[in-house]
């Protein structure tokens, strides 16, 4: 067999490699999560947030973007996630407040665990801050 005809095999079995992986990668990707995954649309590419038993979405915001649940610090410093709904109130409810300031509560990515707090201020931005929103 000669040279070229080795190449062109080997480029054949190597395309052929790639596009069975291309084929099976996702059924790979639910079995490690579970399939608890919900896709959003980010200026026409999806993003696949992770699903918590709850039904809500959970991480970072990804352009216009937003999960259920948002990464967030507590005050002592670890990470959880705030309600983006209870963030958003809380913004407008400080801002009627004397101190500026209202505290909610951070979770695990359960949505139901409490891992500690977060004071959300007066001035703080909001989750769609700088994304167009």
């Amino acid at each position: 067999m000669t040279t070229t005809v080795k190449i062109i095999i080997a480029a054949v079995v190597g395309v052929v490699a790639i596009i069975a992986l291309l084929i099976v990668a996702p059924g790979l990707g639910d079995g490690i999560t579970g399939g608890q995954t919900q896709a959003a649309s980010v200026n026409g590419a999806a993003v696949d947030y992770p699903v918590n038993e709850r039904g809500e979405t959970y991480g970072s915001a990804n352009g216009s973007q937003v999960p259920d649940l948002l990464a967030a610090p507590t005050d002592d410093g670890q990470i959880g996630y705030v309600r983006v709904s209870e963030l958003e109130l809380a913004r407008n409810v400080a801002g009627s407040l004397e101190s500026g300031e209202r505290i909610i509560e951070v979770f695990a990515s359960d949505g139901e665990t409490v891992i500690g707090e977060f004071t959300v201020t007066k001035d703080m931005p909001g989750p769609r801050a700088g994304m167009g929103d």
